[in-house]
């Protein structure tokens, strides 16, 4: 039912009609209440009429009369026709039957001059004075007002008084009578008055709210219908409203007060009806456009905004582009520059009249500049300590850069990119050493199986009794070849833990001094052999550091070996150990057999060897698995070659 009038074109058209009348209605009943207090009608429970603004403006006017129009025409000696019918007039209308004032005109000698009064009963008396010697009496009506009391005081010795004295009950047909019976039809209503303007309101409201319900709805169609003056921009249907309004009020204020009393009322009814409707019609165009969605978007202000908003987004947009383009150092003066500008702006405020908005404004203005500033290091701060992380080898932290603007959020951003891409770069450099390191150890693991097989058949054969030295040939190079290839599969292995510290160390303080001296005593004998004489430099007393001895001894171990691999006869080999600066400093040197054509660092690459022609025993695994041990434990591992020199050095803290 209620979407049936709610789409009713009949129905929303008697509701406007109804909500005219309402409105009118209202508005009529609220001028009552204002006119009946103005007048006093709630002021105490019991009103008298006597006592009220409309009895004293009738009795205020007909004392005006009596004296300007009706006592000239008594005191004449003669008249005219006209003023003899006009004579009889008044007397008529102030007999006795006539009228509800009695009166009594007294000139300065207190000489009764004129009077109706015969001792009549009154419920109020008025007492007015006028000045005889300004006025003179051209058969016409006056409307003079009397005298106040402050100009009675001054020249009462030539004044009239007139003394008016209200009849009570009031029972003449004069002007007293129909302002009487309206003003106690009105006191014993007045209660009722104010409880329908209420209802009045109350259906005026529901009558809106039913209105507001049925914008934009038409029957026959579905959803919201925008037709006629909705179809205006909104701010322009408004300003039309306003412009009617504008009119209606100057039509009735050019009236107001001119009029009676109730054709103001009138007046001012409808004009209050008028301009609700204006507004009514206002309000329901404003709610179908907000029941269609987007109603600001049909407003002339937001049109032209768009447009301003457009004009101004291009052209910040190619100061911007501008401005990014520019390089740091141009950027930073050309913001100086500004800087400079604006504050040169509040200084000529400040010695001009406006010196407190100049040192208001400036103050925020710097106050802005500092913390912009503060943020500007803030943000330099972050990437700082992105950039400490990424220097740590954090490659999983990442800077935020929500917050962050203009060339500080690019360079965030250039930093988390290096950090991806080193984040990348060692996890392919990592997974690289663990599929050759993974390779190595399967690849042994699986030549060490079958080795085992062969070292243990050699080993029948050489105790079989076989007298063929022909055979006994082939059973010692089978013996020399399958150790030589079991030590090649040990070295692969333990250089694949070493490389990846797959190794389980047990770092304790270790004599260094005398581990190098057991080692160096273990391989005289081989040094003797290989025609090589050992010159060390060992300082007296002990000099430890924290190391695995194990490990520690399997470094000195392969540096020995490969001395006596690859050393030249009949040359010295250099062993020295000493202190300095809190470290302890292991130096080995010696002369190359073979000419050192690669550097350092391909020496100690895996199965690289001094010997290019490859014709000594060695793995080419020694150095790789020496510095790899003496990482694992915190030491530096260090070689150089010079010419034929070779050496090494080996660094623990102490």
């Amino acid at each position: 039912m209620m979407k049936k009038l709610t789409h009713s074109i009949a129905a929303k058209a008697a509701a406007v009609i109804l909500f005219a009348v309402l409105i009118a209605a209202l508005s009529g009943s609220l001028l009552g209440i204002v006119f009946m207090g103005e007048n006093g009608y709630y002021d105490t429970d019991e009103y008298s009429f006597y006592d009220s603004d409309i009895c004293a403006d009738i009795t205020r006017s007909y004392a005006n009369n009596v004296f300007y129009n009706y006592l000239p025409l008594v005191e004449q000696s003669e008249l005219s026709e006209e003023d003899t019918f006009q004579l009889k007039k008044y007397k008529q209308a102030f007999s006795e039957e006539n009228t509800n004032l009695f009166f009594t005109i007294r000139d300065e000698t207190d000489t009764i001059l004129l009077t109706n009064y015969n001792g009549q009963n009154y419920a109020t008396i008025k007492t007015y004075h006028f000045d005889r010697d300004s006025y003179e009496y051209d058969g016409s009506t006056a409307s003079y007002s009397p005298m106040t009391d402050a100009e009675y005081d001054n020249q009462a010795d030539k004044t009239y008084t007139v003394t008016c004295y209200v009849k009570d009950p009031i029972t003449a047909q004069d002007n007293y009578y129909s302002s009487y019976k309206t003003s106690q039809t009105l006191y014993s209503s007045r209660y009722l008055v104010i409880a329908a303007a209420v209802m009045l309101a109350l259906l005026a409201l529901a009558d809106f709210i039913f209105l507001m319900n049925a914008a934009g709805h038409k029957k026959g169609r579905d959803g919201i219908v925008l037709s006629g003056l909705n179809r205006l921009p909104f701010d322009l249907h408004l300003a039309g409203a306003v412009l009617i309004a504008f009119p209606i009020l100057n039509i009735t204020f050019s009236f107001y007060n001119v009029t009676s009393f109730i054709w103001n009322a009138v007046g001012l009814t409808a004009t209050i009806t008028a301009l609700c409707l204006l507004v009514l019609a206002v309000c329901l165009s404003f709610a179908a456009r907000v029941k269609a969605g987007r109603w600001w978007q049909n407003t002339v202000i937001y049109r032209i905004l768009r447009l301003l908003y457009r004009a101004l987004h291009t052209l910040f947009k190619a100061g911007g582009d501008i401005f990014r383009n520019l390089s740091m150092l141009w950027k930073t003066i050309l913001l100086f520059i500004s800087y400079l500008f604006i504050n040169f702006i509040f200084v000529l405020l400040l010695f001009g009249r406006a010196w407190g908005i100049g040192v208001f404004f400036g103050f925020l203005f710097n106050l802005a500049v500092l913390t912009g500033l503060c943020t500007l290091m803030l943000q330099l701060s972050k990437i700082k300590r992105g950039a400490q992380l990424i220097a740590a080898g954090d490659f999983e932290s990442k800077l935020d850069t929500a917050r962050l603007r203009w060339d500080i959020k690019t360079h965030a951003e250039t930093l988390n990119n290096i950090q991806n891409g080193m984040a990348l770069a060692v996890e392919d450099r990592l997974k690289s050493e663990r599929l050759k390191t993974e390779l190595i150890t399967n690849v042994s693991h699986d030549i060490k199986t079958p080795l085992t097989s062969i070292v243990s058949y050699v080993d029948l054969l050489k105790k079989e009794n076989i007298e063929d030295e022909t055979i006994q040939g082939y059973i010692e190079i089978l013996d020399r070849q399958s150790s030589r290839l079991k030590k090649l599969t040990e070295d692969l292995v333990e250089a694949s833990k070493a490389s990846t510290g797959n190794v389980a160390l047990s770092l304790a303080r270790t004599n260094v001094i005398e581990l190098l001296n057991q080692s160096v005593g273990e391989y005289a004998e081989r040094f003797a052999e290989c025609e090589l004489e050992s010159v060390i430099s060992i300082p007296p007393g002990d000099l430890y550091i924290t190391a695995d001895g194990r490990f520690l001894w399997r470094v000195f171990d392969n540096l020995l070996g490969n001395v006596c691999k690859y050393s030249q006869p009949g040359t010295r080999v250099y062993i020295s150990v000493a202190q300095a600066d809190g470290k302890a400093v292991i130096t080995l040197k010696n002369i190359s057999r073979y000419s050192l054509n690669v550097t350092s660092d391909e020496l100690i690459e895996r199965f690289v060897r001094g010997d290019s022609a490859r014709t000594t025993e060695g793995s080419g695994l020694g150095l790789s698995i020496a510095k790899s041990l003496t990482e694992l434990q915190h030491g530096v591992f260090e070689l150089s070659v010079d010419g034929d020199l070779f050496k090494v050095t080996i660094r623990f803290d102490t």
